[in-house]
């Protein structure tokens, strides 16, 4: 019976080892299953991370975005009551009285003397009889809503006081004021 007792020995110690090496083997595999199930959890929450900062990040760029639109647009409509007020001030200049334009006028001309004595002076085809008599050899015909260009005898100055021009230097010059008082909301 010796002969048995080893074999059940070695056949006991076999199975130890076996269960041994089996729960070593389960500890390990739940132990790889733990800090796979923590790596995943861990890559899940960074690209959960990464996708709430790409929201963010795309939502900053379309709120961005809007706001450009709304003042690109806002910039445009007050761009044309802009140019909406300038063509009224040509329509009112070109709609002037006579007695209003013609003292107008006048005014230019003796303005124009102290500079330029003598010379050519030009006007719109409307206006050729207000500046008879005014000093000055008749120049022609512009294409101008209102007031005189004088140029001297030689044509090396010119005096540009037709209603466009003053009109442009006093729209540039205070482009702020009006832009302020028809825009006070801004």
């Amino acid at each position: 019976m010796g002969l048995e007792k080893v074999v059940k020995d070695i056949s006991d110690k076999t199975e130890a080892e076996c269960r041994e090496v089996s729960a070593k083997a389960a500890a390990e595999a739940a132990g790889i299953r733990q800090a796979a199930a923590a790596d995943a959890q861990r890559t899940s929450a960074a690209e959960l991370a990464k996708a709430d900062q790409a929201i963010s990040k795309m939502r900053q760029r379309e709120l961005s975005s809007a706001k450009l639109d709304v003042k690109k647009s806002k910039l445009n409509a007050e761009k044309d009551v802009l140019g909406e007020v300038h063509a009224g001030f040509v329509r009112q200049l070109s709609a002037l009285p006579r007695e209003k334009k013609v003292d107008i006028i006048q005014k230019l001309i003796k303005l124009a003397k102290k500079d330029i004595p003598s010379g050519k002076i030009y006007t719109n085809a409307a206006d050729v009889d207000l500046v008879k008599g005014s000093g000055y050899e008749p120049g022609g015909t512009i294409d101008c809503i209102g007031g005189i260009l004088v140029t001297s005898g030689d044509g090396s100055v010119n005096l540009d006081y037709t209603f466009n021009s003053i009109l442009e230097d006093v729209w540039s010059g205070h482009m702020k004021q009006v832009s302020d008082i028809l825009f006070a909301s801004r």
